[in-house]
């Protein structure tokens, strides 16, 4: 977490008197530690209050003295704090690290400290030529607990966004089939079944990312390659949620034009990205901002993929020749766009 500097000491690396990078330093040693800390269990051995070292290093079976190192940076870079009865979670890690917190991020941290530290090696290399190296997917899969891990983020995401969007989407009168393009665990598919009991769903998406997912007795999972595979059939309503973003700007296009042509007449097709203005100005703040430009950047550098604006998504959504009805900007996600349209020319289900 950014460290709690005194304004003149703040001041010195924001005007160049002291070297900025070295807070970015910080910060990646905080993270690794970090990280380090969620996998040995320490903030929910601290979740019922503060504990001496000897207690910590005999519950964490930790060497005691390489344990002091690891609090004590913690210390400093604010994720814990010294008491007279030894080490306690900070109010941020209490928020935040603790298994038992209603805003837990630990299921985050892993994934991204996995990604940034062993996939955006090369990045200059990338940069300069212009070509990203890729293989996300096939990294992912040969490391079984994160790709669970990977999937369970996935997953908490659209539980918490599913309701709303679900509403946003509007009565979707008639609709009886419903294709969703990438599903992967089916939560979305899910959602709209549970609000509209004639719909029946079918998810598409690669093999690993269908494990695990729903139950739903109305909702079907079918394994392929959306970069390879073409798109069967037609249906009342065609989902593609966070998935252009993983695709080359050709490839988005060209998957969201067949996405476009699964659409029956009256029916509709729903899109929901992660978005990105080109202005200084963000509705989650500047945290959220530069998370979603380093975001963007990751999806470059390992699937080729970017998040992009708004606009873009709508002149895609053109070029495909859908007739845009609607864009919401979630309230539960301030990175999220819900857009809504139909292909030219053909009535939009109500």
């Amino acid at each position: 977490m950014p460290l709690a500097l005194p304004p003149d000491e703040a001041r010195a690396f924001l005007q160049g008197q002291a070297p900025a990078p070295m807070l970015d330093l910080v910060g990646m040693m905080a993270c690794h530690a970090v990280t380090a800390g969620l996998r040995l269990g320490l903030f929910d051995a601290l979740a019922e209050g503060a504990r001496d070292l000897p207690w910590l290093s005999a519950e964490l079976k930790a060497d005691p003295e390489a344990l002091t190192l690891l609090l004590d940076l913690l210390v400093r870079t604010g994720y814990l704090e010294r008491e007279e009865h030894g080490y306690a979670n900070s109010a941020a890690s209490a928020a935040s690290l603790c298994t038992g917190s209603p805003t837990y991020y630990g299921h985050v941290l892993p994934v991204w400290h996995a990604i940034v530290g062993e996939l955006w090696d090369g990045l200059a290399d990338a940069v300069r030529t212009g070509r990203p190296p890729g293989g996300f997917y096939p990294w992912l899969e040969q490391r079984p607990r994160l790709s669970a891990a990977f999937h369970t983020l996935q997953g908490g995401l659209a539980s918490w966004l599913a309701e709303e969007v679900v509403e946003l989407a509007g009565p979707l009168e008639g609709a009886t089939c419903l294709l969703d393009l990438g599903g992967g665990h089916g939560l979305y598919s899910e959602a709209f079944c549970r609000a509209h009991p004639r719909l029946t769903a079918t998810v598409v998406d690669l093999p690993g990312a269908l494990e695990d997912g729903t139950t739903h007795e109305r909702v079907t999972r079918h394994a392929a390659d959306l970069a390879k595979e073409g798109v069967d059939g037609e249906y009342d309503v065609v989902l593609l949620f966070n998935v252009l973003h993983g695709f080359p700007e050709d490839e988005a296009r060209g998957l969201l034009a067949r996405a476009a042509g699964a659409v029956r007449q009256g029916g509709r097709l729903l899109v929901l990205e992660t978005v990105l203005e080109p202005t200084d100005e963000h509705r989650g703040g500047q945290a959220e901002a530069a998370f979603t430009a380093g975001f963007s950047l990751s999806l470059w550098h390992t699937q080729g993929g970017a998040v992009r604006p708004a606009r873009t998504i709508e002149d895609w959504l053109g070029e495909a020749g859908c007739v845009a009805l609607a864009r919401h900007e979630l309230s539960r996600s301030a990175t999220h766009t819900l857009f809504i349209a139909a292909p030219a020319g053909r009535e939009a289900l109500r």
